[in-house]
């Protein structure tokens, strides 16, 4: 790169304050098409999880095209079989702990009344009116997306992110082979080879993540169902889905898990406890290891603050897709920055 002449320093300066506005505009310019951002996001994470799958059956001379489709009926299938199988008894539980809530804030009260300054001593302001959440339900949906209008709002970025997905995954050659003419020449071979790692990782983290939380619901299903824990279908489901979100997730079916037990003896919740200490144990020992591999393996603190900045600029979105880019992120600082800064040091080390 062209060195600027030392003797005009204006013109340093009045590069300087371009890019700023530069680097300023295109913040705001994500900023307003987040919608675009987010949905793009998404497609670039599925399309790394099912590519994999496309190029192995395309050395088998089937489409990736047919691959794609096959996958999205294959995924319709099995959960409108498990919503057919499992929606009854669900639905039935769901609504027998909803109309319970009452019930076991005031258990909750009288057995620790020093809670009662924080939740009440009656437990129905807990329990949403049905006339209300007409109201409660668009506006939830809406402020938590942050991306939606509405319905067919959410039903359109869903159908984008499905198509964009097809397409990245058709027409992943032809793409990255375009992209690679924007870069320099002798960059090229460089930033091509770190595709398919890049892409291993997000992928890798998705495909691992949704088996953890099967794994997980499974396992929490069970030992709930098990222990005679009332609603423990709808609670071991709970705790699959928000194992989605790491940390977060898992506390969240934990809590309510314990409010539940405690109504029934203190010796079930503690129990309870038991249970949901031995599922992190194993899932942090064997589960996550096994599943999702030391690929896509971040500290447990850089997940949590991924998870907690993408939910605070783009919501519920944001939170799913903030671990798989903090994963890409890590890998292209570990490959651009840290690589490079330890490289005299390996060096020595070597000949050492």
């Amino acid at each position: 790169m062209t060195k600027l002449p030392r003797h005009r320093p204006g013109l340093r300066a009045a590069l300087g304050v371009f890019y700023l506005f530069l680097g300023a505009f295109i913040c705001w310019l994500i900023f307003e098409l987040r919608i675009i951002v987010v949905c793009l996001l998404m497609a670039i994470t599925l399309a790394s999880a099912i590519a994999p799958v496309a190029e192995w059956l395309e050395k088998r001379k089937i489409p990736r095209i047919v691959t794609v489709i096959s996958i999205f009926i294959l995924t319709g299938l099995i959960y409108s079989v498990a919503a057919y199988l499992l929606f009854p008894p669900m639905k039935e539980q769901a609504l027998a702990l909803y109309d319970s809530i009452p019930k076991y804030i005031q258990g909750l009260t009288a057995k620790f009344p020093f809670l009662t300054e924080y939740i009440g001593s009656d437990g129905d302001h807990m329990k949403i009116d049905p006339e209300r959440l007409k109201q409660f339900a668009p506006n939830v949906a809406k402020h938590t997306l942050s991306l939606t209008a509405g319905l067919m709002g959410a039903l359109a970025n869903a159908l984008l992110v499905l198509f964009l997905t097809s397409y990245f995954v058709v027409e992943a050659n032809d793409i990255w082979q375009k992209l690679l003419l924007w870069v320099p020449r002798p960059n090229r071979d460089r930033i091509g080879g770190l595709i398919r790692p890049l892409g291993a990782r997000m992928g890798g983290y998705v495909r691992g993540q949704m088996l953890v939380s099967i794994a997980v619901a499974l396992f929490l299903g069970t030992g709930l169902t098990l222990l005679k824990v009332e609603y423990s279908l709808v609670l071991g489901a709970l705790a699959g889905l928000f194992n989605l979100l790491p940390f977060v997730g898992s506390a969240i079916a934990m809590v309510l898990s314990l409010v539940v037990a405690f109504n029934q003896s203190e010796l079930l919740a503690a129990l309870v406890f038991l249970l949901f200490a031995l599922e992190q144990w194993l899932e942090s020992n064997f589960i996550v290891p096994q599943l999702l591999g030391k690929q896509v393996e971040l500290h447990p603190l850089l997940v949590l603050f991924s998870i907690l900045i993408g939910a605070t600029l783009l919501g519920l979105p944001g939170a799913l897709i903030a671990v798989p880019c903090a994963s890409a992120l890590q890998f292209l600082a570990q490959e651009f920055y840290l690589k490079p800064l330890n490289a005299d040091d390996t060096a020595e080390g070597a000949q050492a």
